[in-house]
């Protein structure tokens, strides 16, 4: 093959790259960002985390708003949730003498409803999963 051949080999192995590269970039979805309710400021572990132990399962909401957990379909009581009522921060350890006393490898579900606002009219609920190594 002679020096051109290779020149349009290589030209046409560059150009194909940059096809490829630039599909994927231009196609290849990223992923919206979660929107949470205007109530809920964070929450942690995330959506889909792979987490290990010790953890603790938080929830930041507006300012004097109040929160109820269900972690696995297990209700847990208010005297087992750490809150801050005026900054909306809550959140759960497992341990022991409480209703989760460790927690076991592989997926948990979180569901925390509120209620708050002017006259506790704004009441809402989020779900996540995460998961313990």
């Amino acid at each position: 093959m002679t020096t051109t051949g290779y020149r349009i080999v290589y030209t046409l192995l560059g150009l194909a790259l940059v096809v490829v590269v630039g599909g994927a970039i231009l196609f290849i979805p990223s992923g919206d960002p979660e929107r949470l309710p205007a109530a809920v400021e964070s929450y942690a572990p995330g959506q889909g985390d792979l987490v290990t132990q010790p953890l603790r399962v938080v929830i930041d909401l507006r300012p004097n708003y109040r929160a109820t957990f269900v972690i696995d379909g297990t209700p847990i009581p208010e005297d087992e949730i750490d809150s801050i009522v005026e900054t909306g921060r809550y959140q759960f350890e497992a341990g022991p003498d409480k209703v989760i006393d460790r927690w076991a490898p592989g997926e948990h579900t979180v569901v925390v409803s509120y209620v708050g606002g002017q006259n506790d009219v704004d009441v809402g609920t989020v779900v996540w999963t995460f998961r313990v190594q």
